[in-house]
Formats: C-alpha cells, structure tokens, sequence
C-alpha cells in the first residue's frame, strides 16, 4: 500500500509538473518564437513556393538607422511574429546585393517588398514601419497565394500579357491594395492589345477612376473620369463615372465643381441610385 501511494503521488506530482510546463510554453510570446529570416531571394523563393506562401523581403543596410529600429523594435514584436507565420521572410544586405536592388529599383532603405511565391511584386512599402502599420500591410495578402503565383508565371512569360495585367490589378483591388491594383492597371492600358480594343481601354480607365477615389486622391480621379466621359459618351457607365467625377471634386475639396457636377447627375439621371446618392452628397456641401 505503501508504495502504491508513492506511485500515486508521483502521477500526480508528474501530471502537475506538465501542467505548468504546459501553461509556461502558452505563456511565452509569439515573438519568442524565432522569425526565420533568409537572406537570398532564391532560398526564400525556394521555401515559399513549397506551400504557395508569399514573401516580406526587407531590404536594409548596416548604416540605415531606422532599419535598425524596425529589427529591434518592430521584428521582435508578438503581432509581427504571428502575421509573418503566414509568410516567408527574407532580409537583404542592400550594400552586398546590389544586382537583386537594382532588380526591384530600391533607392530607398528600409524598403519592404511584398511579393508572391516567386518573387513577383505584389505592393512595396517604403520607411519606417511600426508593428501595427505592418502587420495590417501583411493581413491584406492570403497566407496562400496560389493565384497570384499563376498570374505571375503569365506574366514572366509575357509582361505585356493583357489579361493577365487585368487579373492581377483586379485580384489586388479585391484585396484592397488599390495602389498595387492600379500599377498593374497602367501597364495593361500601355499594352498593343489594350490601345486596339476600346472596350478593354474603357474597362480599365474605370478600375483605375475608382482605385484612385478608394485612396482618395481626387485629382487622379477627376483627370481619369473626366477622360473615360470624353473618350466614351454612349458608355453605359456614364452615370457611374459622372457620379464619381463629383465625388471625385468632393474628395478634392472642389465643391463648386462637385456642385455642378452632381446636379447633371440629379438632371440626367433622375431614376437612379446614383442621382439618389448625389442629392444625399449635395445635401452635406
């Protein structure tokens, strides 16, 4: 009996020694749990196309003061750690790989380039970036990203692939990266296929108009839907794109024009959703 109680005890002692073993590891902070950081393009490149993961390529050097803050302050932080699982990280001595920099165009440090499995540029960011701002950046791409990969193979293929220019800047704006989206967007407005089909032109002039008044920049969007209205009158996006041309002159604080504007909405299009949200726009001037 003796040693069956001895038996017992020490079952229990074991069982509460993981217990609390088990507790201590939950209570460790995500950025305990080291980052892995590669730092080629290739071996990142290389671990990221196994599950279809995009990459966070940080370019720094040793004499960029504020990379040095973002690798103690930023990297080592719980938020970042859990967000990178998500990614693959690569970090890049800019001073040491001068042909990659050159690649990507970074003339300016730090540079945080946001890509898909193979290197492909998704977004870019520039400067300081705090824990919060990051992470947020990080959180608009899927942990997987198997059709942007596929696009990007298209387009390594052929950079002046239309469709595939259209896919890229359409799957971005879903994303909500309406920068990124219009980037791609412009490239497919300069290619030979989009300059001979109007309707494709039209298509993508309004994606653009519509990324550039999500950023609020209202004088992107003015110029783009004032061009779509004059290249495209019998369009029948014309009170959408008029209705953007004055929300467009609101953004931009130009509300004598937004006025005019928005009154040829109510005056033209008197039926439509968009006249009933001009009047509600004409009524907060």
């Amino acid at each position: 009996m003796f040693m069956a109680s001895v038996r017992k005890r020490t079952v229990h002692f074991l069982a509460v020694g993981l217990c609390a073993i088990a507790a201590l590891a939950l209570s460790v902070p995500a950025s305990a749990q080291s980052v892995r950081w590669y730092s080629t393009l290739e071996e990142g490149s290389a671990a990221a196309k196994e599950s279809n993961r995009p990459m966070l390529v940080d370019f720094w050097a040793d004499w960029c003061a504020p990379c040095k803050v973002m690798e103690k302050e930023v990297y080592s932080d719980p938020g970042f750690a859990e967000a990178a699982r998500r990614f693959v990280t690569v970090r890049i001595d800019y001073d040491n790989k001068t042909a990659i920099a050159r690649k990507y165009g970074i003339k300016e440090l730090p540079t945080l380039l946001f890509t898909d499995s193979f290197g492909g540029e998704l977004f870019r960011r520039h400067g300081f970036l705090n824990s919060k701002t990051l992470v947020e950046a990080m959180n608009s791409l899927p942990g997987d990203v198997s059709d942007f990969n596929r696009v990007s193979e298209a387009l390594a293929r052929d950079k002046n692939d239309l469709a595939a220019l259209q896919e890229m800047g359409k799957r971005l704006r879903s994303a909500g990266l309406f920068l990124a989206s219009n980037a791609y967007y412009e490239r497919a407005l300069e290619t030979k296929d989009a300059k001979g089909n109007p309707s494709e032109r039209e298509a993508i002039l309004s994606e653009i108009g519509s990324n550039s008044l999500d950023v609020r920049d209202g004088q992107h969007a003015i110029e783009t839907f004032e061009k779509c209205l004059k290249e495209f009158p019998a369009s029948g996006r014309s009170a959408k794109w008029t209705l953007a041309l004055g929300q467009a002159y609101v953004s931009a604080n130009k509300k004598d024009n937004a006025r005019r504007i928005l009154q040829k909405v109510v005056r033209e299009y008197p039926g439509g959703e968009e006249a009933q949200t001009a009047r509600s726009l004409l009524a907060s001037l």
